[in-house]
């Protein structure tokens, strides 16, 4: 698995939003209240700033991750955003797909090899030709 460096005061950033989201998310909405909506304000904008940061962080994972793999296409980045996006990691498949070694594939490899297994399996879905009428074979002695 390749390592990724990632920017220190990106890090950074997150962790001193999470923090302070941490020291403010033990407060309920009768506190806010009280104090008025500028603090709430305060925790929103931290949140979104958060949000904000965390895809900066995503963004710069993927690009670094895509140096490293070959011919990739449009529909195969946009759904290794979409995976990323909903918090996996670049390193693992929704096939679940291992490697040799028994590390799960990475995310290209693996839906590459994934949709490989779906092309060769056999279509279940459709209907044998034999079944005729109300559902019988006729051709079976029973």
């Amino acid at each position: 698995m390749m390592s990724i460096n990632v920017p220190l005061s990106l890090l950074e950033d997150i962790f001193r939003l999470l923090d302070y989201l941490g020291r403010r998310g033990d407060r309920d909405d009768l506190h806010f209240h009280k104090t008025g909506y500028s603090q709430r304000f305060e925790h929103d904008n931290a949140l979104w700033e958060l949000k904000l940061k965390i895809a900066k962080l995503q963004r710069h994972i993927v690009e670094t991750y895509l140096l490293t793999v070959d011919d990739i296409t449009e529909y195969e980045r946009y759904d290794l955003q979409e995976w990323v996006a909903a918090g996996n990691s670049v390193y693992d498949n929704p096939y679940m797909i291992y490697n040799d070694a028994g590390a799960p594939m990475d995310f290209i490899n693996g839906c590459r090899v994934g949709m490989e297994m779906d092309e060769d399996s056999p279509n279940f879905s459709e209907e044998p030709d034999e079944i005729i009428g109300n559902g019988r074979n006729d051709s079976l002695p029973f």
